[in-house]
């Protein structure tokens, strides 16, 4: 779920209309990196906790439809996220009183829309980063998603002990992710505003992992946009699902 982040952060900021960085909390440090494991290590556990790369790439289209809230705003919504291999994908969010947003790619360029507004076209790193973070095998490619993934320690986040990596993306991005120690699955992404920065542009928690078809996917994920929370869990996830050809068509602008 991890290269999701970018595209259902960027979606739900335009919806709320939020401004442009907030400094984010982090986990509780609980050991130092000396006797831990490799980064990348980690990120090779992670691919087999969610059912392997084999079982993931069976995959070449997936539909995630549920709920979405923004408890700052007093809102609720819908959200619908479709996605087809290789960088497909299309995230649709509708809240009462503020309309339609959408986010999309067709791995060439991306676009969004707001309500009460045209579509337009995305440039530069914003559009790099959506384009990337749609590749739909991301979970099960840590060496193409990541040029450098240092673990820096333990801590202790939601109750339970996980390892901190420090992640440099292939398009740039640097990002914090923690993930289980015993289970291997991944629960936090933090996306700094700049290297070394301790401001975090996002963060997006995973939980209710549940198995889908021999891989398991995260139903609940409370996204931090830019200080707004936006809490989103998702009703239904189907692989293999049916779009029309133009669904990842970019909009006439």
């Amino acid at each position: 779920m991890a290269p999701l982040s970018a595209l259902l952060a960027g979606a739900l900021v335009g919806i709320a209309g939020v401004p442009e960085a907030g400094s984010l909390a982090m986990a509780v440090p609980s050991t130092q990196a000396q006797t831990l494991p490799d980064g990348f290590d980690i990120l090779d556990r992670c691919v087999e906790a969610i059912g392997g790369e084999e079982a993931y790439r069976m995959h070449k289209s997936e539909m995630m439809s549920g709920t979405v809230s923004i408890p700052a705003l007093g809102v609720d919504g819908t959200i619908v996220v479709r996605r087809q291999a290789t960088t497909k994908t299309l995230v649709t969010i509708e809240l009462a009183g503020l309309g339609e947003v959408t986010q999309g790619t067709n791995g060439e360029v991306a676009w969004s829309s707001e309500a009460g507004q045209p579509a337009k076209l995305l440039s530069g790193p914003q559009a790099d980063s959506l384009i990337n973070e749609a590749n739909f095998y991301g979970p099960v490619e840590p060496r193409k998603t990541y040029t450098s993934a240092k673990l820096v320690e333990t801590v202790t986040f939601d109750g339970v002990e996980c390892y901190k990596l420090e992640l440099v993306t292939s398009w740039g991005a640097h990002q914090i992710g923690l993930f289980e120690v015993e289970t291997g699955l991944h629960r936090k992404t933090s996306t700094r505003a700049s290297a070394g920065s301790e401001v975090f542009t996002t963060e997006t928690t995973y939980s209710d992992y549940r198995r889908v078809n021999g891989v398991k996917r995260p139903h609940k994920l409370i996204v931090n946009a830019m200080g707004i929370e936006q809490a989103i869990e998702f009703d239904e996830i189907e692989f293999g699902a049916k779009f029309d050809k133009k669904l990842f068509t970019p909009p006439s602008t």
